[in-house]
């Protein structure tokens, strides 16, 4: 008798507790629809929810465990569709190919461009070679030379030391050919002269490192008066 009394009392105290739950959950507008598992408080239709893991129809989400963005959390964030397809259309460019092309402002001949200045102190002559294209161009200004007409060519080797500045370079070819400078009273000379590619025998080029026809490894000589570009 005494057992089943305490089985009664027990199963009494549970059937209330249940009672009680479900008269609660009517007694508030929206709990039902409040939200799911988690430790979230938030609004319900109509109605404050305890317990749920958002917020029922209409309502907003509190402080949730979930890791999961439903779009709240960052509302400046793109949808994952679009994210996707921002990818697949970056995907879809094809890699930039190799430069083929010469540098802006340049071309695919060695030395166009390249401009160097030779000294030959003596005469107070500047020679300014520039490369334009596969041709050459030479100007010459003298501010002390002896009046006359003197010759101006370039020699074999690299630098004044004798004998590296005979012969003429090239066999006489590559560095002859050049008009001879004439000074005047007052010792002032100029002279403008272009070197054409048409003879690869003779052809020259500016500061491209080629041993064969780059004219600034070597020295120049005006009559016996010799310079160089270093």
């Amino acid at each position: 008798m005494k057992f089943r009394s305490i089985l009664g009392v027990l199963l009494g105290c549970g059937l209330c507790s249940l009672l009680a739950c479900g008269a609660d959950n009517e007694a508030r507008p929206g709990g039902s629809a409040g939200g799911s598992m988690g430790m979230t408080t938030g609004a319900g239709t109509g109605g404050a929810v305890s317990g749920g893991g958002g917020g029922g129809a209409g309502g907003k989400p509190g402080t949730s465990s979930s890791s999961v963005d439903d779009g709240f959390l960052f509302k400046d964030a793109g949808s994952v569709s679009s994210i996707l397809a921002d990818a697949g259309a970056a995907a879809a460019k094809p890699d930039a190919g190799p430069a083929t092309a010469p540098e802006a402002g340049g071309s695919a001949i060695p030395g166009d461009g390249n401009m160097a200045t030779g000294k030959v102190s003596a005469y107070g002559i500047v020679a300014v070679f520039t490369q334009k294209g596969l041709n050459v161009t030479l100007e010459i200004t003298a501010t002390r030379c002896p009046p006359g007409m003197h010759t101006f060519t370039i020699h074999e080797g690299f630098a004044c030391d004798d004998p590296t500045k005979g012969p003429v370079w090239g066999g006489g070819k590559r560095g002859g050919g050049i008009p001879p400078l004439v000074c005047d009273a007052m010792q002032r000379g100029t002279l403008s002269y272009t070197r054409t590619s048409e003879d690869p025998a003779t052809m020259w080029t500016v500061a491209d490192h080629n041993p064969t026809t780059d004219l600034t490894l070597h020295p120049l000589m005006a009559d016996s008066q010799c310079g160089t570009f270093f």
